[in-house]
């Protein structure tokens, strides 16, 4: 019998359907057996029935693991920064130490393509592998004192070595250095995960995580981050979609070029009778005029509107 391949979320109550919805685009265009490693410090497993259900469907295992908020002493928490900021750092010492190798998936993704080419990648010694995110300007580097040389990666879409992070106890140096680091760290674990392990990570191409930016930024600025043909790749075909930034694909206002592959998949959900919330007459003629001028240049016209907070 085939291994499962294992693959694990991080999520709070907020993103309940979200992970639901890329669950089952992971499924659909998988036919593999998965593993599916659940971890949050707001749910109860009763809770979890639906998400069961749904990986009983696909011939798949589910495990929900309970985090403390005791493992959390001495993090920097505020009213944007939550617990589930944290999350990902605990996974390869908490699943079974028969397992070799993880992949972590945030929960505002679909899953578009067969992964078994993600999953079959060779990590010898290396202890990450993930995509570069393209909105950096090296500004992260510098910040964290990471070379130039070495491209900061989102830690939405990463592929762990288990074996290599628990043999070099990364979990408990990452808590350490988030805990020193306070209210430093911008983006979390993130910034934690790339301080700790740029010299222990592989660069992905970035069809594994089409992030928002790919459709924001200037071209040359994201030439700057990714080869031209994978680039291209990433906008037209891409393998894992990441709806990065604060407009979701489940907000009216959104106008994401995927954003019907969340709805394609929300429809084989329970929640496929979610609709838009607050959709007043404002919001829609708002989003006529960035559908007209596109969102960039209706967002310059707003701030230019606004009246100044000089004196």
């Amino acid at each position: 019998m085939q291994s499962p391949i294992h693959v694990s979320f991080s999520i709070d109550k907020s993103y309940l359907q979200h992970f639901g919805v890329t669950l089952i685009s992971l499924f659909e265009n998988n036919p593999f057996t998965f593993h599916v490693h659940l971890f949050s410090g707001e749910f109860e497993e009763s809770e979890l029935q639906e998400i069961k259900k749904i990986t009983e469907n696909y011939h798949s295992l589910f495990t929900f693991y309970k985090l403390e908020h005791k493992d959390f002493d001495g993090f920097f928490l505020s009213n944007h920064i939550t617990l589930a900021s944290y999350y990902r750092i605990f996974i390869p010492e908490l699943i079974d130490k028969s397992i070799p190798k993880l992949l972590h998936l945030d929960s505002d993704m679909i899953v578009k393509k067969n992964i078994s080419e993600l999953w079959n990648i060779e990590m010898g010694k290396i202890i990450i592998a993930g995509i570069p995110d393209p909105n950096q300007d090296g500004e992260n580097n510098k910040r964290l004192g990471i070379p130039a040389s070495h491209k900061y990666i989102n830690a939405g879409v990463l592929l762990l070595n288990c074996d290599e992070w628990r043999k070099n106890n990364i979990t408990s140096v990452l808590k350490e250095f988030i805990i020193r680091s306070g209210s430093m760290l911008n983006f979390h674990d993130q910034d934690a995960l790339n301080k700790i392990l740029f010299e222990h990570s592989l660069i992905l191409p970035p069809k594994w995580n089409q992030q928002s930016a790919v459709f924001e930024m200037p071209r040359n600025k994201l030439l700057e981050v990714y080869g031209k043909n994978e680039l291209d790749e990433a906008i037209n075909d891409p393998s894992i979609i990441h709806y990065t930034g604060s407009s979701k694909p489940w907000d009216y206002l959104n106008l994401h070029p995927f954003k019907k592959e969340y709805f394609k998949y929300l429809e084989k959900t329970i929640w496929r009778n979610y609709t838009f919330k607050n959709v007043t007459i404002t919001k829609r003629i708002q989003k006529l005029l960035m559908r007209i001028l596109g969102v960039n240049r209706f967002q310059k016209l707003v701030s230019k509107a606004l009246p100044s907070n000089k004196a």
